[in-house]
């Protein structure tokens, strides 16, 4: 219990100012489509170096967890995710805008954010080396079968249009190839353009296929209606205990996933988020209406991101191996401040390192009560008109592509998958499928690839001897038998309506996914 001892340091005036620093920051970057929590720890980096090493860290593993939650509010107001770990709160988080349920879907995703951000600073706390060694067990067997079963949420984001859907996915895994390989160095379908040479990265591709398609979809229809289609919004930002206990499970199942692809490097929110909406969908019961505003998969969602926090700082703090993107720019500002990951940080400086663990749990506290303010003004998005959010939309996605990523061709690639998108929810091809094929392409490819050079070509005894990929395995038939059960599926999706080509007075919108 030696880390009890270090509470009472994070509340200090510097740690406590470095905290609201982070928490701030983070929620503003991430609400920014385009903009990303590794943009913004990386941004903060030079301001840390003011501060002792416990304090800078402290600041970004706070706009770390702010970061992901911060991307939840424009993914429900605007269907425009901020960050990629909120991709998938657009399905339900949206459409429950557009019912007049935007500050419900805040409640849920708030509750479900902190809570997992917290359970997930427990399990740092606790159980980081035990939890750590766990991920080393992972091989290149795991990442293939991982990939797989991210890859089988297609049909929990299909909604009754498996075809469709698998086709959307089948065209992300195709993208997924195009750039330079890096096994070989050949470049492929790159058909001579410069800017296909690095492939298609994430971020152009979330905010096109949703952001700008969701402002080209808004300037499209009537201009002069509102979002939500209300002219008020409730200030009941708090969430009640009722509210939640009625979503109990599909929190669990939200934070169990996030807690677990967590300390998987490479998964992380961006792949716990679409397993934690399939099980979810899985799960459902007749009158559950998702893919119309169903409160249960915005928290399994929702829970899912926030819970992939804490653990995915595990492997970086006890074995110096990041768990994501985010991890690995944290990972540079401990080796900045002369801090070295690995078990001995935990013994030659407890000071240091049980210090950021509390304020990586109290930060978490901290942004529920700022985003509880915050959420009030910018729940007023969805009662601006349409005419003028949509081109808004448009203007910050281009921006918020080119500052993220310097690089003009993104824009443009941006702007084929915003095309993309719009024309995809038109016609009910699935946008989110895409991604998904798009994300967990070169994580399988780079499986496969590996597993087949480690058994010389003969994985299936290799599989079969790892117990944790038997379990990968197992969960990957059950979730086969569950996507190819029509009846089921219909029963779990029957409030959806029907394939139109967006016109159809039960969609007036046109946007179903």
């Amino acid at each position: 219990m030696e880390f009890l001892g270090y509470a009472a340091d994070i509340f200090s005036i510097a740690n406590f100012s470095a905290m609201l620093l982070g928490v701030c920051v983070g929620l503003i970057i991430g609400a920014i489509p385009g903009l990303n929590p590794p943009m913004a720890i990386a941004l903060l980096i030079p301001v840390s170096f003011q501060f002792p090493p416990e304090t800078a860290i402290i600041l970004l593993v706070s706009c770390f967890a702010a970061g992901i939650y911060g991307g939840s509010f424009s993914a429900i107001l605007l269907r425009a995710p901020g960050t990629s770990a909120s991709a998938a709160s657009t399905i339900e988080g949206f459409e429950m805008t557009k019912n007049g349920q935007a500050i419900e879907a805040i409640r849920i995703s708030t509750f479900a954010s902190v809570v997992g951000g917290l359970l997930s600073g427990l399990a740092l706390m606790f159980l980081a080396p035990p939890l750590a060694r766990f991920s080393l067990l992972f091989g290149p067997a795991e990442f293939f079968l991982i990939a797989l079963l991210g890859l089988l949420s297609i049909a929990a984001v299909s909604f009754g249009a498996l075809f469709r859907g698998l086709l959307a996915g089948m065209a992300g895994l195709l993208l997924a190839t195009f750039g330079t390989d890096l096994a070989s160095g050949f470049p492929r379908y790159t058909f001579g353009y410069i800017g296909f040479q690095a492939g298609f990265d994430i971020l152009p591709a979330i905010v096109g296929l949703f952001a700008f398609a969701q402002g080209l979809e808004l300037i499209s229809k009537d201009t002069k209606g509102t979002i939500s289609g209300v002219s008020k919004l409730s200030w009941n930002i708090w969430p009640s205990l009722p509210e939640m206990w009625k979503l109990r499970w599909s929190l669990v199942r939200g934070w169990v996933t996030g807690l677990v692809m967590g300390i998987i490097p490479a998964a992380g929110a961006s792949v716990a988020q679409w397993v934690a909406y399939a099980w979810e969908v899985s799960s459902a019961k007749p009158g559950d209406k998702f893919g119309k505003g169903e409160p249960k998969g915005l928290a399994a969602t929702e829970g899912s991101n926030n819970g992939v926090t804490g653990t995915s700082l595990i492997p970086m703090f006890v074995l110096g191996i990041p768990g994501g993107i985010s991890a690995a720019v944290i990972f540079g500002a401990l080796m900045i401040h002369g801090l070295q990951p690995g078990m001995q940080l935990f013994t030659a400086r407890p000071e240091v390192i049980y210090t950021i663990m509390w304020g990586f749990l109290f930060a978490n506290i901290l942004m529920g009560g700022v985003a509880a303010v915050v959420a009030r003004m910018i729940a007023y998005l969805t009662l601006i008109p349409r005419g003028i959010i949509g081109p808004l939309i448009l203007i910050f996605s281009v921006v918020g592509v080119y500052a993220g990523t310097n690089n003009i061709h993104n824009v443009w690639i941006m702007v084929g998958f915003g095309v993309v998108g719009y024309y995809a929810q038109r016609f009910n091809f699935s946008p989110a499928a895409l991604l998904l094929g798009l994300i967990l392409g070169p994580i399988a490819e780079n499986g496969f690839r590996n597993l087949m050079t480690i058994t010389n070509n003969n994985p299936v005894p290799y599989i079969m001897g790892r117990p944790i990929a038997l379990v990968i395995l197992a969960c990957i038939l059950f979730a086969l038998y569950v996507a190819f059960r029509p009846r089921v599926l219909q029963k779990a999706v029957k409030a959806g309506p029907p394939v139109t080509d967006g016109t159809d007075a039960g969609d007036p919108d046109g946007d179903r996914r």
